[in-house]
């Protein structure tokens, strides 16, 4: 089948591995598999418009494949954690990070801002939720989420070195 050889080749490979990234083979699999249970008559049909016809059709399903939640490659891609954040789970043999320093640097510089401010933030860690200290307070939703972005911004800024 003309289809199935097109998806071999040299030019092919090198659309699957822009697209399927570390996962190209197991997307160019899967595609194959697809290209088989299709309607012959319209890969047939596909084929015959030729070579880039047929290419622009697989990126298009290749990328519905990735990018669509119904797509089995997507959901493979989805499930798959990177090397860098399965590191972070893995207890690497160092002492304790004493963290209370940070703590009261992070409480000195709360106990510095300007009264409202505080009072924003206070109401924010109680409550849980902007809305919810919008209702309480009456001030809008994006103003109170606003004033804990530049509250976290601050805080962020006044502790990096």
């Amino acid at each position: 089948m003309k289809a199935i050889n097109w998806i071999y080749d040299k030019d092919f490979e090198l659309t699957f591995k822009n697209i399927g990234k570390d996962l190209w083979e197991d997307l160019r699999q899967e595609i194959a598999v697809i290209i088989l249970d299709y309607d012959q008559d319209k890969i047939n049909e596909i084929v015959e418009k030729g070579r880039d016809i047929f290419r622009f059709w697989i990126v298009r399903v290749c990328c519905n494949q990735i990018h669509s939640k119904y797509g089995k490659m997507y959901k493979l891609y989805n499930n798959i954690i990177p090397v860098e954040d399965i590191m972070k789970f893995v207890k690497e043999e160092e002492d304790e990070y004493d963290q209370q320093p940070l703590i009261d640097s992070i409480n000195l510089k709360i106990n510095d801002l300007y009264w409202y401010d505080k009072e924003i933030l206070k109401m924010y860690i109680e409550e849980g939720s902007v809305r919810k200290v919008s209702s309480i307070t009456g001030i809008p939703p994006t103003s109170i989420f606003i004033t804990i972005k530049n509250i976290r911004k601050c805080i962020k800024q006044s502790l990096s070195y």
